[in-house]
């Protein structure tokens, strides 16, 4: 892997994977948590899924301040100051006393998590470029795959021991243990000379012009519609998996481990094949297995059998682990020299486009996952739409003009 910058880089990738447990650990902890959560304050299903979607919206309009920020006075700065505020903010989610002030605590964790989304994907930019960033990207990504697989058995266990509140305390110890590396392990990956100076005209004019680039649009909505699978199984799969399956809080946790290991193998695979077959080839193929999940699940919204459900689900997921990787890389390399912006608008697309969709999915819940599936087939072929012009204009030859 060519490392561009290596010699003013102290930051290694194995820290920017630790770094990165942050935002899905305060996103994925509330999965068991939600039942209990739901009784103490004596809410329906229509206002829990809050609790998902407010942490969500919140990171993604965070990203489009914090990312800018990054350009301006460096990645080390916005990321220490981003775990202060999410440690303080989980132990007032801890101390919460009504569903309002749970929620206000929401959205100043997901304020300082969004910054561990932006940060590292910044970081890949600064220090890497074509196949070799998608496969640097994909590595991060383990612990999208390891932290969401184990944050809802910490929340389940927490909760089992002291109740919710214990879950938010997990995330408050989590956020102070990762500053506290940060400290030693951050060094800064943008130099002085590279910095920009801050503008709110001209980072909106920078947005607009993302925005305004086809090849942008393609990969970040590519696999930002596949992700809406993942979120759906998140916001529904709890209580249905406990109402319709009858599983406790540690099953519904084990059971949702399909999600999680399917999202890894997809991103182990991605990192292993990327720089041979290319990130668009690699964007295509996770469609492709976003679709054969979601037509699997047809099947098992049918069938009623837990294991088939699990299979779906694993299948489906693992095309979204593909897909995500190869989709940041490639958006954020239409921008090279905007790393932290471009990284933030991606991350805010993503988050936004998931947000809403757990409304919907939450709206959706009659007691079986079938709406779910005829939602995630519309998703998967958004989807499809926009990687087809990427797939048939670039294909291979996106690979070979990186290597040259």
């Amino acid at each position: 892997m060519a490392d561009v910058n290596a010699e003013r880089s102290p930051v290694s990738i194995p820290w920017l994977i630790v770094a990165g447990v942050c935002a899905p650990f305060g996103f994925n902890v509330v999965a068991t948590l939600l039942p209990a959560i739901q009784t103490e304050f004596a809410l329906d299903h229509s206002r829990m899924q809050w609790m998902v979607s407010t942490y969500a919206l919140t990171m993604a309009l965070g990203q489009l301040v914090g990312g800018p920020l990054s350009d301006v006075f460096g990645r080390r700065r916005i990321l220490l100051l981003g775990l202060a505020l999410f440690s303080l903010a989980s132990i007032g989610a801890a101390l919460a006393t009504s569903y309002p002030q749970l929620l206000a605590m929401r959205v100043v964790q997901g304020l300082g998590a969004c910054v561990t989304l932006v940060i590292p994907r910044a970081v890949v930019r600064d220090r890497f470029a074509g196949p070799d960033a998608a496969r640097a990207m994909a590595l991060i990504m383990i612990s999208f795959t390891l932290t969401p697989a184990l944050a809802p058995l910490v929340g389940g266990l927490m909760q089992s021991w002291r109740g919710w509140p214990a879950g938010f305390v997990a995330c408050a110890v989590v956020g102070l243990v990762l500053f506290l590396c940060a400290l030693r392990l951050h060094g800064e990956t943008l130099s002085t000379a590279q910095r920009v100076r801050f503008s709110v005209a001209g980072t909106f004019a920078g947005y607009a012009g993302m925005f305004a680039s086809r090849r942008f649009c393609a990969y970040a909505l590519s696999y930002s519609l596949l992700n809406c699978c993942f979120m759906g199984f998140l916001v529904i799969g709890p209580s249905s998996l406990t109402r319709d399956y009858g599983l406790s809080s540690i099953g519904v946790a084990l059971a949702m481990l399909a999600a999680y290991l399917g999202f890894g193998a997809g991103n182990l695979l991605a990192a292993r094949h990327v720089t041979r077959i290319g990130v668009d080839r690699i964007l295509a193929w996770g469609v492709a297995g976003g679709l054969l999940g979601t037509l699997m699940l047809f099947a098992a919204s049918f069938s009623q059998v837990l294991g088939w459900l699990l299979a779906a689900v694993f299948v489906q997921s693992a095309g979204t682990g593909l897909a995500f990787p190869a989709g940041i890389a490639g958006a954020t390399a239409v921008f090279p020299l905007r790393a932290g912006t471009a990284s933030a608008l991606v991350g805010a697309v993503q988050l936004i486009v998931a947000a809403l969709f757990a409304m919907l999915a939450g709206a959706l819940d009659d007691r079986s996952f079938l709406p779910l599936a005829w939602a995630c087939l519309v998703v998967c072929s958004g989807s499809a739409l926009c990687v087809w012009p990427l797939w048939r204009r670039r294909g291979p030859v996106a690979l070979r003009a990186a290597r040259r």
